[in-house]
């Protein structure tokens, strides 16, 4: 029988074979090692029911088991092809009910605040990034000065989900703080392996504790809510909003976007208005009315 390692060296071979991103391939060998830890056997002889109860732990959120109930199943469907089982364990594993989330936008105050609150200039420009170009965290740490059309005034990227290969064109306030970084060579540089660059978690990390010393409570991700939503709110046309997220569905722009209170106000004076009777004195009566809509 193989041992652990064999199979997860074996897996992790196969997953290289699929072209999965190497972020993808640790976090599956994380979780699979962590599943042994909990139940205490091995991922050959793990039954459902250990499976089970692994999934069925507290501490985790419905999305986090939606997640991890999708790499078990992976892991046992390509054990079963490989016939290093003959059962599937995570074949019929219960689906997880995941719980809806309103979008959470950064507000234009928050935005400013941030920027006010003292960051540095590495700092400043990853929320920029986040903010105004819609870029993702890895997206982010993988920036290089080579990844810049200096003529075009275009950024490139490739580090999204997909690995997608896009240019979009930079945001005029990142183009004028550009001008303080290399024309070559990572902008975000690792201060722990040299030659490469930071990554997406330190970034998402940087950007939360930003938040936290300036008293809000959101996190660098939510930036990129901020700036789906303010595109959106000022009209742009919803397929040149999804273009510019990099969005394969504009179905998912909703995960995004949150109408702005005062388009939400404006929303609920557009109702009739109803004659609301006041009941302690009978025969009396009064009107509420809103002012027409202009």
């Amino acid at each position: 029988m193989l041992s652990t390692p064999d199979l997860l060296d074996l897996w992790s071979a196969e997953m290289r074979a699929q072209h999965c991103r190497e972020r993808t391939i640790r976090e599956r060998l994380y979780l699979m090692r962590a599943l042994e830890r909990h139940t205490g056997g091995e991922l050959l002889t793990l039954t459902r029911h250990d499976l089970i109860r692994f999934l069925g732990r507290r501490d985790l959120s419905g999305r986090t088991k939606q997640n991890y109930r999708s790499h078990i199943h992976t892991l046992y469907t390509w054990m079963q092809d490989e016939q290093l089982r003959l059962d599937n364990p995570a074949a019929r594993l219960p689906r997880p009910r995941v719980e809806k989330r309103e979008p959470n936008p950064v507000t234009r105050e928050q935005l400013q605040r941030v920027l006010d609150s003292g960051v540095y200039g590495a700092t400043r420009m990853k929320i920029l990034l986040y903010a105004f170009n819609g870029l993702r965290a890895s997206e982010i740490a993988a920036i290089a000065g080579d990844a810049i059309d200096w003529e075009g005034r275009r950024v490139f990227t490739r580090e999204g989900k997909g690995r997608k290969e896009v240019w979009r064109p930079l945001h005029p306030i990142v183009w004028r703080e550009a001008q303080d970084y290399p024309r070559a060579g990572w902008w975000f540089p690792s201060p722990i392996i040299d030659g490469a660059h930071v990554g997406g978690k330190s970034v998402s990390a940087t950007l939360s504790a930003a938040f936290k010393r300036a008293g809000i409570e959101h996190t660098g991700h939510h930036l990129r809510a901020f700036f789906i939503t303010e595109l959106l709110e000022a009209g742009v046309h919803p397929d040149v909003a999804q273009h510019l997220a990099r969005h394969s569905s504009g179905e998912t722009l909703r995960e995004y976007a949150r109408p702005s209170d005062r388009r939400s106000r404006e929303a609920l004076e557009r109702l009739p208005s109803v004659v609301v009777p006041i009941t302690a004195a009978r025969g009396r009566r009064r009107t509420t009315e809103l002012p027409e809509a202009a």
